[in-house]
C-alpha cells in the first residue's frame, strides 16, 4: 500500500529564535530572543553595578529554576523612533529592554544564551511614556536607594514638563517629587552617606538650601548630643542661667525636633508621612492617635 503523501513544507517549523523575524509593533505575546539581541535601557537609573549581590541570586536562581518572569521590551524601531540619540547605545540590538534591567545583567552573568521577553511596544509610544515606564518599574518593584530614585524622578520630570505632571504619572504627589530633586542639590559626600544607608533620609529634608560646602558642617553640628557627654547630673543642676534642667526650654526634646523637621504644622507633617509612609502604616497611624485621643479626652471628663 502507498504511504500517505507528506509536504515537506508541513514539516518545516518556525525558528527556534523569532527575533530574527521583523517585529511588528502590535506584538504583545511571550517569545524568546538570545540575550546579545536585547540591548540594556540606555534610560535606567539604577545602578547595576552596585547592585552585584542582588543580580548573582537571581544569576544562581535562573541556573536552577530557569527565568521565572519576562522583560518587557519594544522593538528597535519603536525605541530610536523616540530616541534616535541613543542608536549607538543599544548597537545592533533587535529589542531593547524596558523592565527587567537585573534579569538580563543576570542572565548574562549566568552565560543565559537566551532571554524571555514579552513585546510592549506602546511603552515607546512618546518619551514621557518610555521614561515613566521605566521609574515606576524601579520605584514599584524595589526600592532604589534615595539619590537613584531622585535621578529617575528628574529625568521624568525632564520629559514630562514639570514636577507635578510626574508626580501623576507616578501616582505620588507633588510634595514627594520636590524633596526627591532637593537630594540632587546635596553634596556629594551627603548623597554618598545616603545612598550607603549610614544617614536617614529624614534628616536632610532641608540640608538643600545650604550651599554644599557648609552642609556637612551643619549635618555634623544636628547630629552632635544636645548634652555635653561629661556634663554631670550635678553641673546640670546649676546651670548658668539658673535655669532647671527639667524646665521645657531648657532642651528641645527628639519628638519637638522631629516635628520641626516635618514642618510644625498638621498639613505639612501628614503631607511627609505619606510621602514616606505606606497607605497601611499611615491607616494603622491615625488609628492609634485616634484610639490615644479618645482615652485622653474620656480621663480629662
Amino acid at each position: 500500500m502507498a504511504g500517505k503523501r507528506v509536504n515537506l513544507s508541513d514539516l518545516a517549523s518556525d525558528p527556534v529564535l523569532p527575533e530574527a523575524r521583523v517585529p511588528t509593533f502590535a506584538e504583545a505575546a511571550p517569545r524568546t530572543a538570545r540575550v546579545h539581541q536585547v540591548a540594556a535601557n540606555p534610560l535606567n537609573t539604577r545602578d547595576l553595578d552596585a547592585d552585584h549581590a542582588k543580580i548573582e541570586s537571581i544569576a544562581e536562581s535562573m541556573r536552577t529554576h530557569g527565568q521565572l518572569q519576562p522583560c518587557a521590551v519594544v522593538a528597535r524601531e519603536a525605541f530610536l523612533r523616540i530616541f534616535p540619540e541613543h542608536e549607538a547605545a543599544i548597537e545592533k540590538a533587535a529589542w531593547v529592554q524596558v523592565t527587567g534591567g537585573r534579569r538580563r545583567a543576570a542572565a548574562l552573568l549566568a552565560s543565559q544564551p537566551t532571554l524571555d521577553i514579552v513585546v510592549k511596544n506602546n511603552l515607546a509610544d512618546s518619551r514621557e511614556a518610555w521614561v515613566s515606564a521605566t521609574a515606576a518599574e524601579n520605584l514599584d518593584r524595589e526600592n532604589l536607594d534615595p539619590i537613584e530614585e531622585a535621578k529617575a524622578v528628574q529625568l521624568l520630570v525632564r520629559e514630562c514638563g514639570s514636577g507635578k505632571a510626574a508626580a501623576a504619572r507616578l501616582s505620588r504627589t507633588p510634595a514627594w517629587v520636590t524633596q526627591r530633586l532637593n537630594l540632587l542639590k546635596l553634596a556629594l559626600e551627603v548623597q554618598t552617606l545616603l545612598r550607603s544607608g549610614e544617614l536617614p533620609l529624614r534628616d536632610v529634608r532641608d540640608l538643600h538650601q545650604l550651599p554644599p560646602d557648609e552642609q556637612l558642617v551643619e549635618l555634623q553640628r544636628r547630629q552632635q548630643p544636645t548634652e555635653p557627654p561629661e556634663l554631670t547630673a550635678v553641673n546640670r543642676e546649676h546651670s548658668p542661667d539658673g535655669t532647671s534642667p527639667h524646665a521645657p526650654s531648657a532642651r528641645r526634646s527628639a519628638t519637638a525636633s522631629a516635628i520641626r523637621r516635618l514642618g510644625g504644622t498638621p498639613d505639612k507633617i501628614a503631607e511627609a508621612l505619606r510621602a514616606e509612609m505606606t497607605s497601611e502604616d499611615l491607616r494603622a497611624l491615625a488609628n492609634l492617635l485616634l484610639r490615644s485621643s479618645a482615652a485622653a479626652n474620656g480621663q480629662d471628663q
